[in-house]
């Protein structure tokens, strides 16, 4: 199953012990890897002149496909974080009335909760990283498109226009 075709559900409640599933961590190396050579072949397009046409097309084609990825992912870590704050209260809830373990401050309190909320961390951290790396990819392409730009100009100038 893709993460855009994934409820927010599906994605707290992986089983990331599943073999058939991919980890998130690997599906997530593996779309930084596509748009890392989706970058290099977009910037090797700016050598040659004839191919900066082409380039435009698709360099805002690939743009907005990555700006609603991003979208997406800050959909579904607000949706992680609203889950992991009513986790958060549920088991502090329990440690502080219900649990007959008693902790002599909160901080242990709070690490004891924190271990238990392992998984959703690390699904939370994970998101998080994926999120700034696509960013920072739409921050490249942006560059690329003003680059883009200079490219014509210098081009026009060797030719003596």
């Amino acid at each position: 199953m893709s993460i855009e075709n994934m409820t927010t559900d599906d994605f707290l409640n992986r089983n990331e012990k599943n073999q058939n599933e991919e980890s998130l961590t690997n599906k997530f190396a593996k779309e930084r890897l596509e748009w890392t050579n989706k970058i290099q072949s977009m910037s090797k397009s700016m050598k040659d002149i004839f191919k900066v046409s082409e380039l435009m097309t698709d360099i805002y084609t690939e743009r907005q496909r990555a700006v609603e990825y991003h979208h997406y992912l800050i959909s579904i870590i607000s949706r992680v974080n609203v889950a992991y704050r009513k986790k958060w209260t549920e088991k502090y809830d329990y440690y502080t009335y219900k649990s007959q373990k008693r902790f002599s401050t909160d901080k242990k309190k709070e690490l004891q909760i924190l271990s238990e909320m392992g998984d959703i961390l690390e699904k939370r951290d994970e998101l998080d990283n994926h999120i700034k790396f696509m960013n920072n990819t739409i921050s490249t392409l942006d560059n690329i498109i003003y680059g883009i730009k200079y490219k014509v100009e210098i081009e026009q100038i060797s030719r003596g226009k």
